[in-house]
């Protein structure tokens, strides 16, 4: 039998620790002394402390812990937990990194006076296109799912050329839920693959547009989305559609940042 100072310093934690878990009933001494109130630990326990600090480590809670060890988890039982776990703080690393890329994008925002590219005013004839609804929360994902639905069409079509496909977004913006629509030009060879895809046939109206053509990167999104506003209110103008993104850049290339035109829908308004 160890005195708790022993055993706390073989198991790695301290004191303090290891009376909270005997409060809370997730490690219990092995004997208390009934007449100096002693805590007595057991060598065998030294793995169960070792399994609580493990599973701490990754993330679990103690009331997590404690439902695992009271009801004995198998190995195969524990692997599953562990797999859980583990896609658990993959989705969270995944949304951190996006978190990362946000705050450099402000930090460039603040620290550099970048230009876009030039603004175009222009018109766009009325057109027909297959399109698909798709929905995310990333708009990151949005383009990576869109160059890799131009990627499936080259396998059918090997003289793709720009514009490859376009995003339209179809709802308000919401942080949570992106609602957007896919379109890709007609081409017969698609026809097939097309229908299985869940394509329709969709006519697009002509529309007069305030443009510039960036990358994906979200901080030429800010920059650019900020020049297009700055514009349209200094030309008192609306927007009237839609905004369009059209992807520009063969996708099978594998850039990372695929080249995009916003396309803003607008109408003018009467000076004041």
């Amino acid at each position: 039998m160890f005195l708790i100072g022993d055993f706390a310093n073989l198991a790695r934690v301290s004191t303090r620790v290891l009376r909270h878990y005997d409060r809370i009933g997730l490690l219990a001494p092995a004997h208390v002394d009934p007449i100096t109130g002693y805590r007595h630990y057991s060598a065998s326990q030294l793995a169960d402390a070792n399994q609580i600090v493990a599973l701490r480590d990754l993330g679990f809670g103690l009331s997590e812990i404690a439902e695992m060890t009271q009801s004995e988890l198998r190995p195969g039982d524990l692997r599953e937990v562990l797999r859980s776990r583990q896609a658990e703080v993959a989705a969270e690393l995944a949304a951190a990194e996006q978190r990362l890329r946000r705050i450099d994008s402000r930090i460039t925002q603040l620290e550099e006076q970048a230009s876009p590219s030039a603004l175009v005013s222009k018109s766009i004839p009325a057109m027909t296109v297959w399109t698909m609804p798709y929905e995310t929360a990333c708009i990151e994902e949005a383009f990576d799912a869109l160059s890799c639905m131009v990627r499936d069409m080259s396998v059918h079509i090997d003289d793709l050329t720009s514009p490859y496909g376009m995003a339209r977004w179809t709802a308000g913006f919401d942080e949570e839920r992106f609602a957007m629509e896919f379109a890709v030009p007609i081409d017969q060879r698609l026809e097939e693959p097309g229908q299985r895809l869940g394509f329709e046939l969709t006519q697009l109206p002509a529309v007069e547009v305030i443009s510039a053509v960036r990358s994906s990167d979200r901080k030429d999104t800010h920059i650019t989305n900020a020049a297009i506003g700055r514009w349209i209110e200094a030309e008192s103008a609306k927007i009237a559609g839609p905004i369009r993104e059209v992807l520009l850049a063969d996708p099978a290339v594998g850039d990372p940042e695929q080249v995009v035109e916003v396309q803003v829908p607008i109408s003018q308004a009467a000076h004041k």
